[in-house]
């Protein structure tokens, strides 16, 4: 019979220190009733004082009950919302967010308990203690991770100053709030000394302002937070492009390796291919033949020697015809799946330019892909290149019947990291550099849906006598 485990319910520490620290919170909270009491806060003092002298001492009486109860209750308020924010549970992998809610509850209902069995005061789980516990539970549920846990408490902090002022609000008497002995005696004593209304005044103000307060500093967080999610997301999508944009620039050069050894094995090739011929024809009935083999072998060389000379140093310069030019690139993409889609015309087969013909080569071949990736995968491909005459210059174009190129793209494409494939957009890049390195420019025309051509401008060479 086949064992199945069951997926369990676990538990996983963010940061020690915060639940360390947490933990020593709530326990300073069981203490502070012993350091913060009525020797230490005069409220006793001023409402003896309201009850004989002065009537309007007991709203000062009042607001130092605030501050003490402030002052108890916020080591622990903190130090549960710090635990329950240092613990994740998670169930197959998902957080379990119901379950922090509930250690909040259970972690200040213990809290309270253990306040009364150590200093035997028995704090009431009021109004307030529910609202702030609520607002602790939903702050949470927010998962506000990007903002500081400093600023996250002064939230806290806020919202339990808040709640306090119910306390001492006689207007509120019918809600469960202001249950403690203190708080009735005070409330009593406004109701004899007819301030009823300036202490609901007092509470009221209060509460509202450190509302206010509360909700300025939730929306300034919640902002805050969405503005570092958005820039964490943004550097995060900036390294995957960088990897992408590594990632497209090794492919390249591998493919500029690729395409290296086959412009290099091709006059080798035709230097061992002349080489057989010349061992079978050189009897004496072959010798006629030798000179025109030895001419083709020395070309091949010569080929080869040129095209080493002009990968190894980029400002080397040549004068070749249009012809020698799609001649190479036509080679060059033999060994492709597409090549059958390319055709190559030249209208100017006299035409002669002074450049560097390996880097030419390379740049028709990045148009030829740029236009193979542009055509939609339910066509078929149809590539045309063209060399022709205008102005003093030979335009090499690449014609497309692709998707075309919007009005907003055509002046970004040139961009480095601009693609419409979803590469690194390195190859338009190198054309215009390229053209611009040998006094030509580049040119693109598009349709949408119909299609893209992509022109390069090469300065044709002056013939003269010499």
């Amino acid at each position: 019979m086949e064992e199945r485990s069951l997926p369990q319910v676990s538990v996983r520490v963010r940061k020690w220190w915060q639940l360390a620290v947490g933990t020593l919170l709530i326990v300073l909270g069981f203490f502070m009733p012993l350091v913060i009491n009525l020797n230490t806060i005069p409220v006793m003092r001023f409402y003896r004082l309201a009850m004989h002298e002065e009537r309007h001492l007991l709203i000062f009486s009042a607001l130092l009950l605030v501050l003490m109860n402030i002052m108890r209750a916020l080591p622990h308020y903190i130090g549960v919302y710090w635990v329950a924010d240092s613990l994740r549970f998670e169930y197959k992998g998902r957080r379990i967010g119901l379950m922090n809610g509930i250690l909040i509850v259970l972690l200040l209902l213990l809290t309270y308990a253990l306040i009364e069995v150590i200093n035997g005061i028995h704090y009431d789980f009021g109004l307030p203690a529910i609202l702030v516990m609520g607002v602790m539970i939903l702050y949470d549920r927010l998962q506000y991770n990007y903002v500081s846990l400093s600023k996250r408490t002064l939230f806290i902090a806020v919202s339990l100053t808040a709640f306090q002022f119910l306390d001492i609000m006689p207007a509120a008497g019918v809600m469960p709030v202001g249950r403690g002995e203190l708080s009735r005696d005070i409330k009593r004593a406004a109701e004899l000394l007819e301030l009823e209304a300036t202490m609901n005044q007092v509470a009221l103000i209060g509460l509202v302002i450190m509302v206010l307060v509360a909700v300025l500093i939730f929306i300034l967080l919640r902002d805050e937070n969405e503005i570092r999610k958005a820039s964490d997301l943004k550097e995060a999508n900036a390294r995957i492009q960088m990897e992408s944009f590594q990632v497209e620039l090794q492919n390249r050069t591998l493919k500029e390796a690729q395409y290296l050894v086959h412009d290099l094995k091709s006059p080798l090739s035709v230097v061992r291919t002349l080489e057989g011929t010349l061992r079978i024809i050189s009897g004496p009935e072959g010798e006629e033949n030798l000179g025109e083999i030895y001419d083709r072998m020395e070309k091949a060389m010569d080929q080869m020697s040129m095209r080493i000379s002009q990968l190894l140093t980029v400002d080397q310069r040549d004068s070749f015809s249009a012809q020698d030019l799609l001649h190479d690139v036509m080679a060059q993409i033999s060994i492709e799946n597409y090549a059958r889609s390319v055709t190559a015309e030249n209208r100017a087969p006299e035409a002669v330019m002074y450049a560097n013909q390996a880097i030419l080569s390379r740049v028709m071949v990045n148009l030829i892909v740029n236009a193979v990736q542009a055509v939609p995968a339910e066509r078929e491909p149809q590539i045309l290149i063209t060399a022709d005459r205008q102005n003093g210059y030979i335009v090499l174009a690449v014609k497309d019947n692709g998707k075309g190129v919007s009005p907003e793209m055509r002046e970004t494409i040139w961009t480095h990291g601009v693609s419409g494939k979803g590469s690194s957009g390195l190859g338009l890049a190198f054309v215009k550099k390229a053209a611009e390195q040998f006094g030509g420019r580049v040119a693109i025309e598009s349709e949408p849906d119909q299609g893209t051509t992509i022109a390069v401008w090469i300065p044709e060479e002056e013939k003269n006598d010499d």
